[in-house]
């Protein structure tokens, strides 16, 4: 009975630290959306909604995973298909819908495996690295570490403004923590973080910080009117970036190359879509989660994944309080930037030996940093130039690789000429 209740404590203790940095990735996701035309409140009950259901589906008869909107792809989605390019977030969310079909039909034959592999191994290396670099620069910017300038590419922040001060001194402080090897520095950073700036007045408690769940965006999603070809190009890259990010996780935490979570998590995406919810893929922050931390399984699920799922649901009618830790972004901005550094450890992991990376490799990893905003772009150009150069030094290429490059130039031309 010890045992059993020890077993509990330990599962209950990593997922208050699990859910600690997801609400606030979930946040920052829901201000992000803020911005496409999406109300707060809805973007947050129905991002919370589809992770307690995702993570539950994804560690469903295996290890813990949390299923989270990724902040890299969000800020693509936002900045680069919506703002830039004028596509409305109904459209985009009927995108993922079919996109998420898709893949759980995928998933559940060879074709997945094929699909893979016709990614390069430095591509998908690339790809992880720069959604790790997306999700620091948003975190940069969300702080105001980095500001935009008419002059040079990128401004540094000036530390008499206090939302730069405190993210920084946060981040530094949960990398000494992490460094000394203290259990759990991220809540406590952003826990002392958070109680500073509540102290010091620059965000404070709303007067009624709970209040019913806001589902106004169920069923919002209409399909594109026009331009097909970008729209086949976007959800082609839609589906590829999922299927990586989440797969980089996945083979850290199964140990092998499994896409039953990844099945499951596509099909929870589906339904998720027609109640406004955007996809979601394997958060880093599950690679906190050691196995020593799992402990015993309830209704088929890991403890820990359990109880995260619990928790997020308490969270659920939170929204007015999240909403004011968002106006102050500092703790949000430091669980970003956390989460960034696990995706970019985990993509220098994925890099292969130093003897067989040169300068077609080094090219690819430039196109994704240069270009980690647009991840279209970034994967378009990183497939044209290694399939260039690797057939120019005179190496065997995969017809699958042939026909992915193949199939995004011929639509990345056509959405230029028509």
């Amino acid at each position: 009975m010890t045992f059993e209740k020890n077993n509990a404590l330990t599962a209950l203790s990593s997922a208050f630290v699990l859910v600690s940095v997801a609400v606030l990735m979930i946040v920052l996701t829901a201000s992000l959306l803020t911005r496409a035309g999406m109300p707060f409140a809805a973007a947050y009950t129905v991002s919370i909604l589809a992770a307690v259901v995702g993570t539950c589906a994804a560690s469903y008869g295996g290890r813990t995973l949390i299923a989270l909107p990724s902040p890299a792809i969000i800020a693509w989605l936002v900045y680069e298909e919506i703002i830039a390019k004028g596509l409305a977030w109904q459209e985009l969310l009927g995108i993922a819908a079919v996109v998420a079909i898709i893949g759980a039909v995928l998933t559940r034959t060879k074709y997945a495996a094929a699909l893979m592999r016709a990614v390069p191994p430095i591509i998908r290396t690339g790809l992880v690295i720069g959604l790790g670099l997306v999700m620091l620069v948003t975190a940069a910017l969300y702080a105001r570490i980095l500001l935009p300038s008419p002059w040079a590419l990128t401004m540094g922040g000036t530390l008499s403004d206090p939302l730069t001060y405190f993210t920084l001194t946060g981040i530094l402080l949960v990398l000494v923590l992490s460094a000394r090897g203290v259990r759990a520095p991220l809540p406590i950073g952003m826990l002392l973080i958070g109680v500073l700036t509540w102290a010091e007045g620059f965000w404070e408690i709303p007067a009624a910080p709970f209040y019913a769940p806001e589902l106004s965006s169920a069923f919002a999603l209409t399909l594109p009117q026009e331009e097909p070809f970008a729209a086949i190009t976007l959800g082609m890259t839609l589906l590829l970036a999922l299927m990586i990010e989440a797969m980089a996780v996945l083979t850290v935490r199964t140990h092998e190359e499994s896409t039953q979570p990844l099945t499951r998590l596509f099909a929870v995406n589906g339904a998720a879509s027609f109640i406004g919810a955007f996809p979601l893929t394997i958060a880093p922050i599950s690679l906190a989660v050691s196995e020593v931390d799992e402990g015993h399984c309830r209704v088929g699920m890991p403890m820990t994944a359990l109880f995260s799922a619990l928790l997020l649901l308490v969270l659920l009618p939170c929204a007015p309080l999240m909403q004011a830790l968002a106006d102050f972004p500092a703790v949000p901005a430091i669980a970003l930037a956390a989460t960034g550094l696990l995706l970019l450890a985990r993509g220098v992991q994925m890099l292969p030996s130093t003897e067989d990376v040169g300068l077609s490799e080094g090219a690819v990893i430039a196109v994704f940093l240069l270009a980690s905003y647009d991840i279209a772009t970034g994967l378009t150009l990183a497939l044209i130039l290694w399939t260039l150069l690797t057939a120019a030094s005179s190496q065997k290429i995969a017809r699958g690789t042939w026909g992915l490059t193949a199939f995004f130039a011929v639509f990345a031309l056509l959405k230029w000429i028509l």
